[in-house]
């Protein structure tokens, strides 16, 4: 475990070196509400909620979005300018776990690069995934686990799935929150100042 924790505190430092690059001026300024992204996720056919949402700050990230504490990974989360977090956990039969995990950053591309190393946490093992739909996501997948994290202006998505929870189960959750994200900002409700 000290390997990735590493990667993560290595990926961190690498992207804010090249933050000036540029970068920032590609970047969205998306900002939307993490709650209310969760919140207005349909459950998947076969999975039932565990329990209601949650909301945290950076030092949560890790529980939220890896069920485990990694403390490099809230420290990292803060210190690049991880403002909230919201998260939804479904589950199903035959350890079916499904994870929503949507935060709101300071920047974009800071967020996607802790997303990447989050997604190698969540699936150790696995090969990376990149579905075609969603270009620049950063996944991993192995035969029991699988996990995608995709950033779209300030707002990271990020889903974690366990067990007998397919691929299209994935990419229907992040396409959903993605619109959720996009919706909201539209009409003005999740801009952030």
């Amino acid at each position: 475990m000290v390997a990735p924790v590493g990667g993560l505190l290595a990926a961190f430092v690498v992207v804010l070196a090249g933050c000036g690059v540029g970068g920032l001026a590609e970047q969205s300024s998306l900002a939307a509400d993490p709650a209310f992204i969760v919140r207005v996720l349909p459950t998947r056919p076969g999975l039932d909620i565990a329990g209601p949402g949650t909301t945290t700050g950076p030092d949560g990230i890790d529980q939220a979005a890896l069920g485990r504490s990694i403390p490099a990974l809230g420290t990292s989360a803060r210190e690049a300018g991880l403002r909230e977090v919201a998260a939804r956990e479904w589950t199903g039969p035959g350890g079916a776990r499904l994870v929503a995990v949507v935060g709101l950053w300071d920047d974009g591309e800071v967020a996607s690069a802790i997303g990447g190393e989050m997604a190698r946490e969540a699936g150790p093992g696995g090969r990376a995934w990149t579905p075609a739909q969603f270009g620049g996501s950063q996944g991993y997948r192995s035969d029991t686990a699988r996990a995608l994290s995709v950033v779209i202006g300030r707002v990271s998505l990020f889903v974690r799935a366990e067990g007998p929870v397919d691929d299209a189960a994935v990419l229907r959750t992040i396409d959903l929150m993605r619109k959720a994200a996009a919706q909201q900002d539209q009409e003005g409700t999740g801009t952030r100042g």
